[in-house]
C-alpha cells in the first residue's frame, strides 16, 4: 500500500485533508484530489483519514477510523461551554481521598483518554507507571517521604509523616507516573498534557486528583523509589496524579488573580 490511497468513487475533492494536514505531506492535484506530495514528513497524526467525511482516505500509517466520523447520523454534540467552563474552573486538587479502591477498569479508561492528547510533532513517546493498589502507593510515599527525611527537607512533612499522616502522596489509593526520554525535547509539555487530560476525565467521572510533585522530586533523585517504581534506566518521570474518591465536595470556586495579558 502507498502512504495515502484515494477511493476516487468516494473522494468529493472538497479539500479538507490537505488542508488539515499539519507537516505538508498532502497537496492538492489539479482537479483538487489530494496527492501524497512529501511521504517522508508525514507524522501520522491521522487528521487526514479523521477528516474525511466520505471515508474516502486511506493512510499506510494510520489505523482506519471505524466508523469515520462523517458517515454518523449526527457530528459529536460537544457540551455547552458553560458545562466545560464550569468543570474546569470548578476542578479542584484533591489531598483528601475515601478509603476506597479505584477498579483498574476506570484508570484503564483514564488511560485511554490520555493517550488521546496532543503531543509535540505527533512523537506520542511517553510512557506510564500505574498502580491501584493502595498497598504499593502507600509503599511508594513512605520511600519518597524517607527520601525527603534524609536530605533534611520538608522537614514539616516528615514530622507529620511520623505521626501517621500522608503528605506526601495523601494517602491516595491510586498513583499515575509519566516518564520520557531524557532528550525527549518536549518531553515535559507532552506529559504535561497527558496528565491534564487525564485528571479532566478523572473529574468527570467523579473522582479526584492531585499532581504528585514530591513523588515526582523523588522518582528523578532517589535510586528506591526508581526500582520501586520499576522505572528503566535513565528515563525521566515528568510527572504524576494521585488519584481516588474525593472525601470532600466544593461547593464553591476559590478567587484566582485577575488575568495578566498584554494585547498586541
Amino acid at each position: 500500500m502507498q502512504l495515502i490511497e484515494v477511493d476516487a468513487a468516494k473522494c468529493r475533492k472538497d479539500g479538507l485533508c490537505v488542508l488539515v494536514c499539519p507537516s505538508g505531506a498532502l497537496e492538492a492535484d489539479g482537479d483538487g484530489g489530494p496527492v501524497a506530495a512529501d511521504p517522508a514528513v508525514c507524522n501520522a497524526c491521522g487528521h487526514c483519514v479523521a477528516v474525511c467525511p466520505h471515508g474516502a482516505l486511506a493512510n499506510s500509517r494510520v489505523d482506519a477510523v471505524d466508523p469515520p466520523v462523517g458517515l454518523r447520523e449526527n457530528l459529536r454534540a460537544w457540551p455547552e461551554p458553560a458545562v466545560v467552563d464550569g468543570m474546569l474552573r470548578g476542578r479542584r486538587s484533591i489531598r483528601a481521598y475515601k478509603d476506597k479502591p479505584l477498579p483498574r477498569a476506570v484508570l484503564e479508561e483514564l488511560l485511554d483518554v490520555a493517550r488521546h492528547a496532543p503531543t509535540a510533532s505527533n512523537v506520542q513517546d511517553i510512557r506510564w507507571i500505574v498502580s491501584v493498589d493502595p498497598a504499593m502507593v502507600r509503599e511508594l510515599a513512605a520511600l519518597t517521604a524517607a527520601f525527603f527525611a534524609a536530605n533534611g527537607q520538608r522537614p514539616k512533612y516528615s514530622a507529620m509523616w511520623e505521626r501517621g499522616l500522608d503528605y506526601f502522596l495523601r494517602g491516595a489509593p491510586a498513583l499515575a507516573m509519566v516518564h520520557t526520554e531524557p532528550g525527549a525535547r518536549f518531553g515535559a509539555a507532552d506529559c504535561g498534557i497527558a496528565l491534564t487530560f487525564m485528571e479532566l476525565a478523572a473529574v468527570s467521572r467523579g473522582l479526584g486528583a492531585c499532581w504528585a510533585g514530591l513523588a515526582t522530586v523523588a522518582a528523578n533523585a532517589d535510586p528506591a523509589v526508581r526500582e520501586a517504581l520499576g522505572l528503566p534506566e535513565g528515563q525521566v518521570v515528568q510527572g504524576g496524579l494521585m488519584l481516588g474518591y474525593p472525601k470532600a465536595r466544593y461547593a464553591g470556586v476559590p478567587p484566582r488573580n485577575p488575568v495578566q495579558a498584554r494585547w498586541l
